[in-house]
């Protein structure tokens, strides 16, 4: 924990505006994971992001999982692995909750915290440290248009027409409840979603257990963030 460069990361934060961030769909992405995934990275989330990579030495490149912002719900039990019918199943509760989901109101984003988690899910941590971004709220904050067309292209990949080919990485091996639960400390920075978690998530995840009886592990609710920038 000593080895954060927790003052840099503040100074980068304190000095950005608030922003917000708008949920778009419910998405499930590589693994079998269901995610909520935003419309994009505001201007000023995508310019943290960018400082942090070149003020803090030796930082890590970023996983393409993390380039598109996403609140991550669950994961598989360790012992399943989705059929093909279990993909079609999700896809029509995806389209089922994703208008309610898009309805919801923005988030704002007011604090971003670094986090030293115990374990992937966020549920277990050992340190939580918040950072105030500045009162000020930026006039143009808007995602710029490459970047939402890279998120426009990661949520076609579960589309209906693109669900044959999408298939393996939905059951690709890996990122089930143990690589989630299991014991892992490393350092982040988040957004906690805290009492912002859209009201229709419960009403999805009821509808994927009644469709796919204990194929899923739900995250505590108060873990529920979006990683801004992993700080390995």
């Amino acid at each position: 924990m000593a080895n954060i460069p927790l003052n840099i990361i503040s100074s980068i934060v304190e000095l950005k505006p608030r922003t917000n961030v708008k949920a778009r769909e419910f998405f499930i992405a590589w693994n079998g994971v269901p995610t909520i995934a935003y419309r994009g990275f505001s201007r000023t989330l995508l310019s943290i992001k960018a400082e942090i990579q070149r003020a803090v030495p030796g930082m890590k490149q970023e996983n393409p999982g993390a380039r598109w912002p996403k609140t991550t719900l669950g994961a598989l039990r360790d012992d399943r692995t989705l059929s093909w019918s279990d993909a079609h199943a999700l896809r029509d509760i995806c389209d089922r909750f994703n208008g309610e989901v898009n309805a919801e109101p923005e988030l704002e984003i007011q604090e971003l915290s670094v986090v030293v988690f115990q374990c992937r899910s966020l549920e277990r941590r050992l340190l939580t440290q918040p950072i105030r971004l500045s009162a000020s709220k930026a006039p143009h904050d808007a995602s710029p248009k490459e970047h939402l067309d890279e998120v426009e292209e990661t949520m076609a990949c579960f589309s209906r027409e693109r669900l044959l080919e999408y298939i393996p990485l939905l059951q690709h091996a890996g990122n089930r409840e143990s690589h989630y639960r299991a014991t892992h400390i490393e350092p982040t920075l988040v957004f906690d979603l805290h009492k912002g978690k859209p009201k229709v998530v419960k009403e999805f995840t009821k509808a994927v257990d009644e469709a796919l009886p204990g194929a899923y592990c739900w995250f505590d609710p108060r873990s529920l963030h979006m990683t801004v920038r992993g700080l390995v």
